[in-house]
């Protein structure tokens, strides 16, 4: 695919998970915001997780690197926010190297007492012991969920976590 067609799927994908609605500087902007994006991105294509492959500690420094090159991207070229929502959904969706650091993501991290808030090295360690912790946990769920990265698999339970505590439920 060319880099306008990813840009468009980009949009698509961020706009599905709302990342375009309200006060969003995004929605101010069509989807050629993405273009450059997707270049930084394919810079870093050798991080996409799946089936035979996924990120560990040790791709830490180069999660960073995506993480700083986006948000000065984003922000210095088109004036838009790179939040830790934001930047986290575009890694998880291209990807699959992160979980999306949204409300409820985060609500589920502070249930279980963990301090991965944000998209900082230190956070993100914690978030990576975590997940070594629950290897064998993340093996089966792998064999039930083949098509989920680890990542995905984390986002998905942090976030069911997340949304029981706002609906709530006792955890």
């Amino acid at each position: 695919m060319n880099r306008d067609h990813l840009a468009l799927h980009l949009g698509f994908y961020l706009a599905s998970w709302g990342m375009y609605r309200g006060s969003s500087q995004l929605l101010q902007n069509d989807y050629k915001v993405h273009i450059e994006a997707v270049d930084i991105l394919n810079d870093y294509n050798h991080l996409r997780c799946n089936q035979n492959y996924e990120v560990a500690v040790c791709d830490l420094p180069e999660i960073l690197e995506i993480i700083k090159e986006l948000s000065i991207y984003y922000n210095k070229k088109h004036g838009v926010t790179p939040t830790d929502t934001l930047i986290s959904k575009i890694v998880l969706g291209t990807l699959g190297s992160l979980p999306a650091y949204d409300r409820f993501f985060i609500d589920g991290v502070k249930q279980l007492e963990l301090k991965s808030t944000t998209l900082k090295e230190k956070s993100l360690r914690e978030l990576f012991k975590f997940i070594e912790s629950n290897k064998e946990e993340l093996k089966i769920l792998k064999t039930i969920y083949p098509q989920y990265t680890q990542m995905k698999l984390i986002d998905m339970y942090f976030w069911q976590v997340g949304f029981d505590i706002s609906k709530g439920k006792v955890i």
